[in-house]
């Protein structure tokens, strides 16, 4: 309510009052009686006006707060609806999960039964594979296959398409069981026939291995006989060495301390004692065999350690090598006095004399080393020289020469051992690997 009209309407009153009543308008004692009066009615209507104004400040507050309180409710009833509406689909979704947890367990209970019946036809193969020997590599895969598929079903949305799969090759594998077992009987019945005609073929070959037996030590008793023979008449006619003089081929020897046995020997008296040409012989090979001797005499060889030091050591020997590259060019080397110790001595190299020849000389440095093979490593490196180059020589650590080496058909050093080496010759380009090599002795003049 707005008081600010009173105190106009008031003083308007007042006048019209004692004019009425005969008084001067213009008596200033009225005037200030007429103020004094109007003040504190003035004054007490401004508190009314102030009053007033609080108040209406007061509703505008209220309103809006009423407002306010309204549009809160009105937001609390969405709130309320949705939350119900939530409610519901969470119920929906919790009776669905319950659904699908009840589904996931009769799958459970659907691939413990398949399992367990895969647990039995794995069975069943085991015993499938002990009577079929011949299919047991393949039962053995399909069963290691069952197991890696049965390890590898993580996903159980696929399981069930995997089982079925499972079934099917489980049925194909009953059919070919039940197939495989009808073959074993018949197998079974072939290998019963088989054993009654294998013990009447020993029963036969017993009898002949007795004969065989009787006539081999007859004919290894005329074997001893003529051997006798043969180192009679070859002592009596003084074949020690290579005939001189007379037609190339092979000759039988009968060095003093040892038997007779063949030898190639070329028309001039020498007698070949190592050769390759064609890398037919693989001259890695073991102490044994290098002492002995190994390889063909017609083709490529190595006549052996321990007749070598028997004829060497008996008389004086000379030494002659020829070798060769793979274009075809050659050279030979020369040496007057050659000889090697005995096995005791490891079949070392004792001497070789002078030397003369355009291939030059790259046997000296191995000179009173001993012979080396890759079970038997007398070299001075701290590997094995035999192995290396993949042959028995007389190695120091290793060396600059070896004829016994790997056999490279093209005469390029591949990756691995060694090759044919004779560096004085092949200006020590040990990549380089000669294609020929002959050693030839025969005793020395004097």
């Amino acid at each position: 309510m707005n008081f600010a009209w009173l105190p106009i309407c008031m003083a308007l009153w007042l006048l019209k009052s004692q004019s009425f009543a005969g008084a001067d308008p213009v008596n200033p004692q009225c005037n200030n009686y007429c103020v004094e009066l109007l003040n504190p009615l003035m004054g007490h209507l401004q508190q009314l006006q102030q009053l007033s104004d609080s108040n209406a400040e007061l509703k505008d507050t209220a309103n809006t707060r009423e407002m306010a309180i309204k549009d809160l409710q009105s937001q609390l009833t969405v709130a309320e609806r949705e939350l119900d509406s939530k409610e519901d689909v969470l119920a929906a979704q919790a009776d669905k999960i319950k659904y699908q947890s009840e589904v996931l367990q009769l799958k459970e209970d659907t691939i413990n039964k398949l399992t367990e019946k895969l647990s039995e036809v794995k069975a069943k193969f085991d015993v499938a594979g002990r009577q079929l020997s011949s299919n047991d590599a393949k039962i053995k895969d399909l069963t290691k296959q069952l197991s890696i598929q049965v390890e590898q079903i993580k996903d159980q949305r696929e399981l069930v398409a995997k089982v079925n799969t499972l079934t099917e090759k489980e049925n194909k594998l009953e059919s070919r069981l039940a197939s495989a077992l009808s073959e074993i009987k018949v197998q079974e019945d072939v290998v019963d026939k088989k054993d009654a005609l294998i013990k009447k073929q020993n029963a036969d070959i017993t009898t002949s291995k007795k004969e065989i037996n009787g006539l081999s030590y007859k004919l290894k008793s005329i074997s001893e006989e003529l051997n006798e023979v043969t180192d009679d008449l070859l002592k009596s006619n003084g074949t020690d060495r290579c005939p001189s003089g007379g037609l190339g081929g092979i000759y039988k020897v009968k060095p003093r301390g040892l038997k007779h046995f063949a030898v190639p020997c070329n028309a001039t008296g020498w007698m070949t004692i190592q050769r390759r040409f064609n890398g037919s012989v693989d001259f890695a090979r073991s102490w044994q065999e290098y002492k002995n001797g190994f390889g063909n005499i017609n083709g490529e060889f190595f006549l052996g350690l321990e007749k070598i030091h028997q004829m060497t050591a008996a008389v004086p020997h000379e030494l002659y090598i020829k070798i060769g590259m793979f274009y075809g060019s050659t050279s030979y080397i020369h040496y007057d006095n050659f000889q090697i110790g005995s096995e005791s001595e490891s079949y070392a190299l004792k001497s070789l004399g002078a030397s003369e020849g355009p291939a030059g000389d790259s046997l000296s440095y191995n000179l009173n080393d001993k012979f080396s093979t890759y079970d038997r490593d007398n070299d001075k490196a701290r590997g094995n020289c035999a192995v290396d180059h993949a042959g028995g020589w007389w190695y120091k650590a290793c060396c600059i020469s070896t004829l016994n080496g790997k056999y490279y058909s093209d005469g390029i050093k591949k990756d691995g051992p060694q090759g044919i080496q004779w560096g004085t010759w092949q200006n020590y380009n040990y990549n380089v690997s000669l294609t020929a090599s002959e050693m030839m002795i025969r005793p020395k003049k004097v």
